[in-house]
């Protein structure tokens, strides 16, 4: 029997997050404000609004949420944290983690990403396809990176951090919590 996983986020991003659940063999069901209950969103049902989080848990032990917004993300995970769901990671086939990586709960890593050696990522990261965190960097919780950027050696990225697509964290660079770095910047 398929473990169940409500996917809070219905959107563009929790669609392909949902295509990779399934494929790990995950029974998904959607949350989202967005969506009358019932409303079916690629073939998946929307089961309730944020709101319904707690009744939900009855049914659904495990959530991830797929949502862009890093405070939004960082608060719905806080609420489900204390209703008691549990948060696996949903990542790709072709995705590298180094076996002396750490990587927190409720991620999402999409295709070809490559975590190195002593490289720390946190809770509720979002890591766009052909993201790298060289050895020894450290993404703090809720960031999200998105396409072919690049979080080089004892670099730092802080809590809820964007960084745009063809972005480089130099070496031992230190970005500090909330910032936004926007597409093909070097820091």
């Amino acid at each position: 029997m398929m473990e169940k996983l409500l996917l809070v986020g219905a959107g563009g991003f929790g669609r392909v997050v949902m295509e990779h659940a399934i494929e790990q063999q995950y029974d998904v069901a959607f949350v989202d404000d967005g969506y009358d209950i019932g409303t079916e969103v690629c073939g998946v049902k929307v089961l309730g609004h944020i709101e319904d989080l707690e009744r939900l848990f009855y049914d659904y032990k495990k959530l991830v949420v797929s949502i862009g917004n890093n405070k939004i993300r960082e608060k719905i995970y806080q609420e489900a944290k204390k209703i008691g769901f549990s948060f696996p990671n949903i990542i790709c086939k072709s995705v590298y983690i180094s076996p002396f990586a750490k990587v927190g709960k409720g991620c999402v890593f999409l295709n070809n990403v490559c975590i190195q050696n002593g490289a720390n990522v946190g809770n509720g990261v979002l890591l766009n396809p052909g993201v790298e965190i060289h050895h020894d960097g450290r993404v703090d919780d809720y960031a999200l990176i998105y396409s072919n950027s690049v979080v080089r050696t004892m670099a730092y990225v802080g809590k809820r951090v964007k960084i745009g697509s063809t972005c480089t964290i130099s070496n031992e660079k230190i970005i500090e919590p909330d910032r936004v770095i926007e597409d093909g910047v070097t820091e």
